[in-house]
């Protein structure tokens, strides 16, 4: 397994903007995400799930509840204790990550 560990990145949104906190784990060969924003008092409810690992490189969706249930697709790929990815939002886009590093 790759990325495990506390990570950190900028996100810029019309909606939402910040740094998110994930922390990667293990969960008995399984990839458990826990995510958060700390400019942020609630996120809304989320299910990360059909991650694949391939090299350096994550990816996955996430159903997040927002307006109805909405899916988006999460690419990542680490370099070190750095990492560059963005996620796909529907109508707004590719959202790039920017200063990823990890944080613990």
């Amino acid at each position: 397994m790759i990325g495990l560990g506390k990570w950190t990145g900028d996100i810029e949104t019309s909606v939402l903007s910040g740094s998110a906190v994930v922390d990667i784990k293990n969960n008995n060969g399984e990839y458990d995400f826990l995510v958060s924003v700390p400019s942020v008092e609630k996120l809304p409810d989320f299910k990360v799930y059909d991650i694949c690992e391939n090299g350096n490189c994550l990816s996955g969706k996430a159903d997040i509840s927002l307006m109805g249930k909405m899916t988006v697709d999460i690419a990542v790929e680490i370099n070190g204790d750095t990492f560059t990815g963005y996620i796909k939002v529907p109508f707004l886009g590719k959202i790039e990550i920017k200063n990823g590093r990890k944080i613990g």
